[in-house]
């Protein structure tokens, strides 16, 4: 004779119903990145005190870098002709700015050429400063070592992979020479459209800032 199905006490099913759905991976993510989670995300003004020790460090490095070591090799007379024509373009100002027949002096083809290879080696430069920063100093240049800040890869929560690094470093360099500064402003107002403090450049490399002070 077959035995009897069990059935489970009717004061089980609102328990039942009750019990949370799954977690989905994105929520997980955010709550782990939140201001009271374990890794909670890096804000705008951290992140932005240690952008400016960052460029200015760098400003000054490749200054020296390309006009003393790099510009004397390959473009020897460009300094020399960059200061002639910023004093003409000086005295151009002091006594022809207000005549409406005079015009302001012009780049040589030569000068310009010069000043084009001069930005690309400081392309060059902030691309190479960041994508070592991300790749082999576990996700901090120096400005973020300063104020204890660091990126993590938003997949594995680990420090970024080399080509993570590369990407990450090659679209922040290209926020700060591309329509300087409207890029830095458009991607710096992403932040505030997610839950995990992500600017632009974060979001395309899939990676996040965290702040070691609160972990």
């Amino acid at each position: 004779m077959p035995a009897p199905e069990s059935k489970q006490p009717e004061e089980d099913e609102p328990q039942r119903a009750s019990l949370p759905s799954k977690l989905k991976p994105s929520q997980l993510l955010d709550s782990i990145l939140s201001p009271d989670g374990p890794m909670p995300a890096a804000r705008l003004p951290i992140r932005s005190l240690a952008f400016t020790l960052d460029f200015v460090l760098l400003t000054a490095v490749s200054i020296v870098v390309i006009w003393k070591l790099i510009m004397p090799i390959y473009h020897p007379g460009t300094y020399y002709e960059f200061t002639q024509w910023i004093e003409t373009l000086l005295n151009w100002f002091q006594s022809e700015a207000q005549s409406d027949t005079s015009s302001a002096p012009q780049m040589s083809t030569t000068l310009t050429q010069g000043i084009r290879f001069a930005q690309d080696i400081q392309l060059i430069i902030f691309w190479v400063y960041f994508a070592i920063g991300e790749v082999f100093f576990t996700g901090s240049s120096l400005g973020k070592k300063i104020c204890r800040l660091r990126t993590i890869n938003t997949i594995t929560l680990d420090p970024p992979s080399i080509m993570t690094g590369l990407v990450r470093a090659g679209l922040k360099t290209l926020a700060i020479f591309m329509l300087f500064p409207i890029s830095i402003f458009i991607t710096a107002c992403v932040l505030f459209f997610n839950k995990r403090s992500q600017m632009g450049h974060d979001l395309l490399s899939r990676s996040v800032v965290i702040d070691e002070r609160s972990i």
